[in-house]
C-alpha cells in the first residue's frame, strides 16, 4: 500500500472532521427520471479522516463476477462496519443522509484507489436493481478524482471532479438507466470513497466482492 507521504492537503479538508453546518447542495438532471446532487466541501477535516481511515481499515483485493468469470478488481476494498463508533463524524453522515434522502440509509464500504492505475468500469449497482429509486451516495476522501457517469450501454458521458470532502448523490432511475465509473488516470495520488445506500435484507452474496486476504500495508 502507497504511503501518504507526498499527498498534499487543502487547508479545508484539514482540522477535526465533521459535517458542513450549512451544506450547499445542486441538483444535477441526467434525464427526466435520474438526477444526482453534489455538495462540495460537505466534510470538514476531511483529509484528517481520510489519514485515520487509511490506517485502521482492514484493507482487502477482490474480484467481481463479469462476463461468466471472477475478475480481480483495480483497488482495495474495506467494510464500513463499526466504524461510526470510533468516528462519529461518519454516524453523523449516514444520519445526515437518511434524514434528507429516506430511512434505512447505512454505510456499506469503503474503497482505496492507491494511485491512477487503480479505477472503476462502467457500472450500475447491482444492489439498487430491484428497489425502485435507490438511493447512493458517495464521500470522497484525498486527492481528487473523476467520476463519470452515462447512459446505460454507452452514449455521451458527464465528468464531475469530486475533490477531498465532497458528497455525490445518485437517484432516481441512476441505478436502472446509467452507469458509473472511475476512470484511470496517468496519475493520481491516493483516494478513498466511502459508500453509502439502502441495503436490501438478502443483497446475494456478489452485490459487493469476493474478498481475498489482506493486503499488505
Amino acid at each position: 500500500m502507497p504511503t501518504l507521504a507526498h499527498y498534499q492537503s487543502s487547508l479545508f479538508a484539514q482540522g477535526e472532521p465533521s459535517l458542513k453546518d450549512r451544506p450547499e447542495f445542486h441538483r444535477i438532471l441526467l434525464d427526466d427520471s435520474t438526477w444526482i446532487d453534489l455538495s462540495p466541501g460537505w466534510v470538514q477535516g476531511a483529509d484528517e479522516l481520510f489519514a485515520s481511515l487509511h490506517q485502521e481499515l482492514e484493507w482487502r483485493g477482490g474480484s467481481r463476477p463479469m462476463y461468466g468469470e471472477l475478475v480481480k478488481e483495480p483497488r482495495l476494498h474495506a467494510s464500513l462496519s463499526g466504524v461510526d463508533q470510533r468516528h462519529a463524524v461518519v454516524g453523523s453522515m449516514s444520519d445526515f443522509l437518511a434524514t434528507r434522502y429516506g430511512p434505512g440509509i447505512n454505510a456499506g464500504f469503503a474503497n482505496l484507489y492507491r494511485d491512477g492505475n487503480d479505477s472503476v468500469a462502467w457500472h450500475a449497482d447491482r444492489i439498487g436493481r430491484h428497489e425502485v429509486d435507490p438511493v447512493v451516495a458517495i464521500v470522497s476522501l484525498g486527492a481528487p478524482r473523476k467520476f463519470a457517469l452515462r447512459p446505460m450501454g454507452g452514449g455521451p458521458s458527464e465528468r464531475f471532479i469530486l475533490n477531498s470532502g465532497d458528497l455525490l448523490v445518485m437517484g432516481g432511475a441512476c441505478q436502472h438507466t446509467w452507469e458509473h465509473a472511475i476512470p484511470k488516470m496517468v496519475f493520481a495520488e491516493p483516494r478513498m470513497s466511502l459508500s453509502f445506500r439502502h441495503v436490501p435484507d438478502d443483497p446475494g452474496r456478489d452485490w459487493w466482492y469476493q474478498p481475498e486476504a489482506p493486503a499488505t500495508k
